[in-house]
């Protein structure tokens, strides 16, 4: 896949902004939260720290965005990726192996919303948040989710994570306390289109009160691929204190207070992260977003092999161009066969391209 990637993506960097990722002091949080993730899972899920180290920078596309920053996120927790601007998307030859993040708002021009429908029909896996729930979501997956039309204010609600034994839910609170979820002025609230297909995985009763609807992070299918949306951004860039616990110290709140294993506790002994700055409540709510964003890296590079399970086709005579234009199939092209009518084969690629070639031709 680096290959590939080589000469497609423009590997891009940008200079961090004052006060872009919250001040010093949240900053320190999240650095702090980056620890915990990075030993929590060292310790109590080895098989998925070494999933981690081997992702590849292919592995992971980001969008650029103007007020969000995953890529900052990423970079914190040591997870290799590649990031492109969003007038880059639909020009991109994604692969359906690969992950997708989206920074919001997500202003994605008709090609790229297009490449994006593809992509996740194709078996690839789409994140994204806030504004990109109306324009990218809703517009590349329509009838599943929507933004309720409520933006909210510059807020901090407190959130219930569904038990579940999914993966994606994964060690995502330190203790029984809720973790809290920065809204920014704006940020749009997830209602439900298809009850039956969107899976509700972290909600705030209090979001529902105050904004209309409860949902903080959906997952739902879409042909082979899947799509994961969260309520306002991947970094904690405010929030508020409101208990005596959120209160404490955090290096006293990790060893007293949260369910880490011993040998967690042991290796977080003594972290220069933990500043006396950095409090409990700031570091849980900055941990939870850091660990569902490292959740969901681990699952998408598991998924890899079915992916690539679904591609066991392989083109071995090159058919003829298709008369409406587009890129000609050519020899050990990877297909997925899709229905087959009089003689002809209908193959997807692994970049969600369709078309018929003849049945000769696999």
């Amino acid at each position: 896949m680096r290959a590939l990637l080589s000469s497609i993506f423009i590997l891009i960097s940008f200079p961090a902004l004052a006060g872009e990722l919250g001040d010093a002091k949240m900053q320190r949080a999240n650095k702090a939260a980056s620890t915990v993730v990075r030993e929590r899972m060292a310790q109590e899920r080895p098989a998925d720290a070494a999933v981690l180290q081997n992702v590849e920078s292919a592995d992971i596309v980001v969008v650029s965005g103007e007020y969000d920053r995953v890529e900052d996120v990423l970079k914190t927790l040591a997870i290799k990726h590649t990031v492109v601007r969003p007038e880059q998307v639909g020009g991109l030859q994604l692969n359906a192996k690969q992950l997708l993040i989206v920074d919001c708002p997500g202003n994605l021009d008709a090609a790229g919303i297009e490449r994006v429908r593809k992509f996740v029909n194709a078996g690839g896996y789409l994140y994204t948040t806030d504004w990109a729930l109306l324009e990218v979501v809703q517009k590349a997956f329509p009838g599943y989710v929507e933004f309720n039309g409520q933006a909210t204010q510059n807020d901090v609600v407190e959130v219930q994570v569904k038990e579940s034994d999914n993966n994606l839910l994964k060690h995502l609170t330190l203790s029984k306390e809720n973790p809290k979820w920065w809204l920014e002025a704006s940020s749009y609230p997830i209602r439900i289109l298809n009850k039956d297909k969107v899976d509700v995985l972290i909600t705030s009763r209090e979001m529902k009160t105050k904004y209309g609807d409860a949902p903080i992070a959906v997952h739902f299918r879409y042909g082979d691929g899947q799509v994961l949306h969260i309520a306002s951004h991947f970094y904690l860039q405010q929030n508020q204190t409101r208990t005596v616990a959120d209160a404490k110290k955090s290096s006293a709140y990790l060893k007293e207070d949260t369910a880490l294993s011993p040998s967690t506790k042991k290796a977080l002994e003594g972290n220069v992260d933990f500043a006396d700055d950095v409090v409990a409540g700031d570091l849980s709510s900055a941990y939870a977003a850091q660990q569902m964003t490292s959740n969901i890296v681990v699952e998408r590079k598991k998924d890899q092999g079915r992916i690539e399970s679904l591609y066991g086709k392989t083109i071995k005579a090159a058919p003829p161009a298709p008369p409406q234009g587009g890129a000609a199939l050519g020899v050990g092209t990877r297909v997925k066969e899709l229905e087959r009518k009089d003689g002809q084969v209908k193959v997807r690629t692994m970049e969600g391209d369709e078309r018929w070639v003849p049945a000769s031709s696999l």
